[in-house]
């Protein structure tokens, strides 16, 4: 029976009913001999059943409109079997067309005005007994139903402050029901309802002489209008602040139970959407606001030019920016090494224009076609088999939910590293990073300096000379001229010959002006990153190496910034620029942070560099104490070369003593950075990465900091920096793309890192590092 109800359900007095629990079936009556089939009251007088209403809303008063009603009726000369009830206009009909149900209780959600969120209703229940008599005196209540309001949101969509968008856009929404649902708190709302307007348009073409075109954009005017379209469209009429009184009535709300709306080939001209949400007793949102609910947006064709499509951002383990495209035929270009191994990931958006990536598609080489579309394709990488030398296209697809597409096309040239050729003699380039402008005559000239390194010098044979190894210089400042740079890096076609890379920076002044900042953090490319992941081998030396090489700011300070306290691990989320920005001191130096030295007062230590102190593992390795060589004018010749006792510091200032003792620059080096070494390397674990020995760390510290203690009269402390690592040997190893297998052909090559200048140390410390440095980094696996 209570089906048979459901289906008759009517929405202009309720929009839904949920019965309660049945009665108890017919109780067995047993009766005496003489009693009879048909029980009689006293007397003999047959009664009707009565009904009583248990639960209700109070008589007259205002309630929610969802309602729960509970009744209960009796019959003193029989049993009741069922209920019948009616709800408004219902309650008029004969008692037997009324609806029934054997359940003593039901909840019933009331209809209200969808303006005034308020409505009057009635509700009647009747007993009815195992004779079918219906109790002739309902139970009944009068009684409001009110709602709050619903809300709504849009959730994606063109922007609301007059973007260009193409022919082809949506909208998504979300919307809440303040009233609740059967167990209570926000509830999605039941329907939706939009508008688009056009300005300066008709909506009714057949009808235009009887209705006005849309007044122009103004914001206030046109949201007022549309909180003002309570009804079922734009006010009939409406005076805008132009003061014309404009016929808008043949714009109509659209109602929808979708949560999205798409609009394609649209009519080119200016455009406001406007959403509202309906519950589900029929109350409309109100006080709509601009962004909120209301977009305004111009629509343009694609005749003007302009491309509307995914915004498709492909990144690659090559390079040190991600390559954007919106539409297709978009190429970029950029070398590798043969041997690398490359990947790649991408990502697109449409929300511009409300649209949603269905898919991704990628190729390589043949680029004439695309597998089928798959959203979690994301990201692929080729191993060095796949790259071989000579030009390569790599194309990534997006396409969006409105069949707008972009593809991405990156043209590659893999460049064939001569030095992994078999049998090839070792080389080295030696790249002269340094042009010293540190303006207090503690620094030399860079002939002086270059000559130190490939000359024959006070102690004996030069850095560079005493490996026996052929090199070659690249200056970046010579190479800069005419060029508009500062320095000039070498390019990847320069790097491909040589085995080992000897690099010599400065400071500069400042850290993004170096030719190691372009290579590993400024440029796209990253030619020294390139030589490294196809097995080349670097020797490094320089000033506050972590600082120089990462971002356009420095980002490893552990003095200030997002990882002053917790170190760019922790501070820097993956896919961040930041985290991208300091991809070198990660996954190549292992390191979380730096401290460096850049007060310049004694009091602070920071002219305290005095010596590089091996650890265990660096004595290990051969490395001895290395010694800054300092003096002053009254024991000898700054710079080398001129015969007597010399040294290379200046421990006294340019010019005469200062009257402030804390600016002199005895005893040591300023400037010289700290390590915070990594818990896992390159923030990852250990066990993502293939390296060459399990049994040591990616990273081993081969030297500490040691300085003077803080002060002037070195009273102070020891030095902020003590005992941090300043030297590190870092093994061959790939970057998290072998699934942990270590595979010397597609692996980085060994490095050398030193955080201090060779060149201010003691002639003799000096050329040992050098050595023990290219014995070890001229072992890796990765040459022939």
């Amino acid at each position: 029976m209570f089906k048979d109800v459901g289906s008759h359900i009517r929405s202009h007095g309720y929009l839904y009913v949920r019965l309660g629990r049945p009665l108890l079936g017919l109780a067995v009556v047993l009766c005496a001999s003489s009693c009879s089939k048909t029980p009689t009251t006293p007397h003999g007088h047959i009664s009707s059943p009565e009904t009583e209403l248990t639960y209700a809303p109070v008589e007259s008063d205002t309630t929610t409109y969802r309602v729960h009603l509970y009744w209960n009726g009796f019959d003193d000369d029989g049993e009741v079997v069922r209920f019948r009830y009616a709800v408004d206009e219902d309650s008029v009909l004969p008692r037997t067309q009324w609806k029934t149900t054997t359940a003593k209780d039901t909840i019933l959600v009331f209809s209200v005005d969808p303006i005034l969120a308020v409505k009057g209703h009635v509700f009647q229940v009747a007993a009815e007994d195992n004779d079918g008599r219906i109790d002739p005196t309902p139970a009944s209540r009068f009684f409001s139903a009110k709602t709050i309001p619903p809300s709504s949101r849009i959730e994606r969509g063109p922007a609301a402050f007059n973007p260009i968008v193409g022919p082809n856009f949506a909208f998504g929404w979300s919307g809440s029901d303040p009233d609740g649902g059967n167990a209570g708190g926000p509830a999605p709302v039941d329907s939706f309802q939009y508008l688009l307007l056009r300005m300066g348009a008709i909506a009714d073409s057949a009808a235009a002489s009887a209705h006005d075109p849309l007044p122009p954009f103004s914001q206030s005017d046109y949201t007022a209008m549309i909180r003002a379209a309570v009804g079922d469209g734009l006010p009939a009429l409406w005076t805008s602040p132009d003061g014309v009184a404009r016929r808008l009535d043949d714009w109509r709300w659209i109602g929808t139970r979708a949560l999205e709306r798409k609009f394609q080939n649209m009519t080119p001209g200016e455009y406001v959407f406007a959403v509202r949400a309906v519950d589900v007793a029929g109350a409309r949102e109100k006080d709509l606001a601009f962004v909120r609910n209301i977009r305004r947006f111009t629509v343009v064709s694609g005749a003007s030019g302009r491309v509307f499509a995914p915004a498709l951002y492909v990144c690659s383990s090559a390079r040190n920016r991600c390559s954007y495209a919106s539409g297709s035929g978009n190429v970029g270009f950029f070398e590798i090494l043969e041997g690398e191994t490359v990947s790649f990931s991408w990502s697109a958006s449409a929300d511009a224009y409300g649209g949603t990536i269905t898919g991704y598609a990628y190729a390589l080489d043949d680029t004439s076609s695309f597998p089928a579309l798959d959203a979690r394709v994301t990201g692929v990488t080729f191993q060095p088999s796949q790259l071989t030398a000579g030009s390569h296209f790599f194309a990534v697809r997006a396409v969006d939910d409105l069949g707008l597409v972009t593809t991405l096309i990156l043209s590659i040239t893999a460049i064939h590293p001569a030095f992994k050729d078999p049998g090839t003699p070792r080389s080295i380039l030696f790249v002269d990073d340094s042009d010293f402008i540190l303006g207090n005559g503690s620094g030399p000239n860079d002939q002086v300096e270059t000559d130190w390194w490939t000359l024959s010098n006070a102690g004996g044979s030069g850095p560079l000379l005493s490996l026996g190894i052929p090199y070659t210089e690249w200056d970046t400042s010579t190479h800069a001229y005419g060029t508009g740079d500062l320095r000039q890096q070498p390019g990847l076609r320069d790097l491909a010959s040589y085995s080992t890379v000897v690099w010599v920076t400065d400071q500069a002044s400042t850290s993004v002006e170096t030719g190691l900042f372009r290579t590993v953090a400024g440029n796209n490319s990253g030619e020294l990153l390139s030589y490294l992941r196809a097995g080349g081998t670097l020797i490094l030396t320089g000033w506050s190496l972590a600082q120089s090489t990462s971002g356009t700011i420095n980002l490893t300070y552990r003095t200030s910034g997002p990882a002053a306290l917790v170190g760019v691990c922790a501070a820097y989320p993956p896919g961040t620029r930041q985290f991208n920005d300091t991809v070198f001191p990660r996954m190549f130096m292992g390191i979380d942070n730096s401290l460096p030295s850049n007060g310049g007062l004694r009091s602070g230590g920071n002219f305290d560099f005095t010596r590089a102190i091996p650890t265990a593992s660096g004595v290990a390795f051969g490395f001895d104490t290395a010694r800054v060589d300092t003096g002053n004018a009254s024991i000898g010749q700054q710079y080398p070369g001129t015969g007597g006792p010399t040294y290379k510091w200046n421990t006294q200032p340019f010019g005469p003593t200062p009257s402030d003792p804390d600016q002199k620059l005895f005893p040591g080096i300023a400037g010289i950075e700290g390590w915070y070494m990594a818990q896992t390397f390159g923030c990852q674990p250990s066990q993502d990465f293939g390296y060459e020995d399990h049994n040591a760390p990616m990273a081993q510290v081969i030297y500490t900091y040691h300085g003077a203690d803080k002060g002037v009269l070195q009273d102070g402390g020891p030095s902020p920096r003590e005992g941090l690592a300043v030297g590190t040997l870092v093994q061959s190893h790939d970057l998290a793309t072998n699934g942990g297998t270590y595979v010397p052909a597609g692996s980085v090559g060994r490095i050398a890192f030193f955080t201090f200048p060779l060149y201010f140390l003691q002639d003799a410390d000096a050329v040992s590092i050098m050595r023990r440095a290219f014995e070890y980094v001229n072992a890796s696996p990765t040459l022939p």
